[in-house]
């Protein structure tokens, strides 16, 4: 529960985003993300925290050791990875003014520290033939 308040409390704004339209985020941040949602990520931020670290240990780690999706409520669903110290989690939710549910892939280096946000976009649906 402390997590998701932190969560909210740095999405509401950070310093470290550039935001624009269809943002470039390394292809295997985009990789696990439409892995586990099955939906196309489209970026709609980048953030300074993301790094070659962070890229080459998510390529690594196969969509099978993250969690399954867990619910929390109707409009947030969320899902873990944790690598030795570090750990990964997607966080998915669904603004009620908006066509598309938003994922924020955050990173915690330590078990005590705070999520440091590394991606954010709209889960649009795939298109057909792909």
């Amino acid at each position: 529960m402390n997590r998701l308040c932190a969560l909210f409390l740095l999405l509401g704004g950070s310093a470290i985003a550039q935001t624009k339209p269809d943002v470039a985020v390394p292809s295997p941040i985009a990789s696990v993300i439409e892995g586990l949602t099955s939906k196309r990520f489209v970026a709609d931020t980048a953030f300074a925290a993301l790094s070659k670290e962070d890229q080459a240990l998510l390529a690594k780690e196969p969509i099978a050791n993250w969690s399954l999706l867990q619910e929390q409520t109707k409009e947030m669903a969320y899902s873990n990875l944790i690598v030795g110290t570090r750990s990964y989690q997607l966080v998915i939710t669904r603004p009620p003014k908006s066509d598309y549910p938003t994922a924020t892939l955050l990173r915690y280096t330590t078990p005590q520290s705070k999520p440091e946000p590394i991606a954010r976009g709209s889960l649009q649906p795939k298109a057909e033939g792909k």
